[in-house]
C-alpha cells in the first residue's frame, strides 16, 4: 500500500491523500490538512491506516478515517467526527493494540465560554467487530479527568471564585464521573465538600443536572459511521 499526500487543492490548507495498491488508486481523501499515520487498531495483521483531517481554527474540526487492508482489500473501519479534540492513540492495556482517547465536546458552549468548556473523556477501542465505546473498560480515563476538574473547583473555592467560574468545572467533574460509572459518588462529594462552601453553586447544579446527564449519552459512538467508498469525505446525500 502506498500513501501519497498531495497539496493540490486550490486553497492554502486543503490537501489530498491518494492511496494505491499495486499501482492502482483505491482511495482518495480530499479534506483539510490531511495527515496519514499507521496505528495498530485491531489485533494481528498490518497496522491500520489512519487519515486525520483538521479544518483549522481554535473551535473545529477534526475528522478521522480508519482503514484496514487485512481483509485483502482496503476497507473502511470508521469515520469519526472528533469535533474540537484531535484525540490520542494509546495502548491502555499493554496488548499492543491501541485505543483512541478522545474528549467529547457535548458541553462546549453549554452555559459557559468555549475556553472554559470541559471535555468528557472517552475511549474508543476494537471490540472484535468494530470500533466501539470502551470507556467503561477504562473507567480511570474519565475518572482522572474528573479528578482534575474537582481539584480546579476546590482551588477555585479557596480563591473565592463564584458560580460563573466554577460551574464549568462542576459540569466537567460530574459528567466525567458519570462516564466512569461513579455519578452517585460525585453527587456525595458535591453535597459534602463543595455545596456547603457555595450554596449558589448547588442552585445552579439542581437547575442543570438533567442536561449534564444527557450530555453523557451516545458518546462517542454517536460520532461514528462506517462507509465503503473510493473517495472521502462522503457526498452529503450519503451521510446519515
Amino acid at each position: 500500500m502506498q500513501v501519497t499526500p498531495l497539496m493540490s487543492l486550490s486553497d492554502d490548507t486543503g490537501s489530498s491523500v491518494v492511496v494505491k495498491q499495486a499501482g492502482r488508486t483505491v482511495l482518495t481523501v480530499k479534506d483539510w490538512n490531511v495527515e496519514a499515520e499507521l496505528q495498530p487498531v485491531r489485533p494481528g495483521g498490518a497496522p491500520e491506516l489512519v487519515l486525520s483531517a483538521y479544518s483549522g481554527g481554535a473551535h473545529c474540526c477534526t475528522t478521522m478515517y480508519v482503514f484496514t487492508q487485512d481483509t485483502g482489500r482496503l476497507e473502511n473501519l470508521a469515520i469519526f467526527d472528533a469535533g474540537d479534540d484531535p484525540g490520542d492513540w494509546r495502548d491502555l492495556n499493554g496488548d499492543g493494540v491501541k485505543e483512541f482517547v478522545w474528549g467529547s465536546n457535548t458541553l462546549t458552549y453549554y452555559d459557559w465560554s468555549f475556553a472554559d468548556s470541559p471535555f468528557l473523556s472517552t475511549v474508543l477501542g476494537w471490540d472484535g467487530v468494530r470500533l466501539a465505546d470502551r470507556t467503561r473498560l477504562y473507567a480511570y480515563v474519565p475518572a482522572q479527568a474528573a479528578a482534575r476538574e474537582l481539584r480546579a473547583m476546590t482551588d477555585g473555592l479557596k480563591a473565592g471564585q463564584g458560580v460563573g467560574d466554577l460551574k464549568p468545572r462542576l459540569g466537567g467533574y460530574f459528567a466525567n464521573m458519570v462516564l466512569a460509572g461513579r455519578g452517585a459518588e460525585a453527587e456525595k462529594v458535591l453535597a459534602t465538600q463543595i455545596f456547603p462552601k457555595l450554596p449558589a453553586l448547588k442552585t445552579w447544579y439542581v437547575a442543570h443536572r438533567t442536561a449534564l446527564v444527557n450530555s453523557t449519552y451516545g458518546q462517542p459512538e454517536g460520532r461514528l459511521q462506517v462507509a465503503d467508498s473510493k473517495a472521502y469525505p462522503l457526498p452529503r446525500e450519503e451521510q446519515p
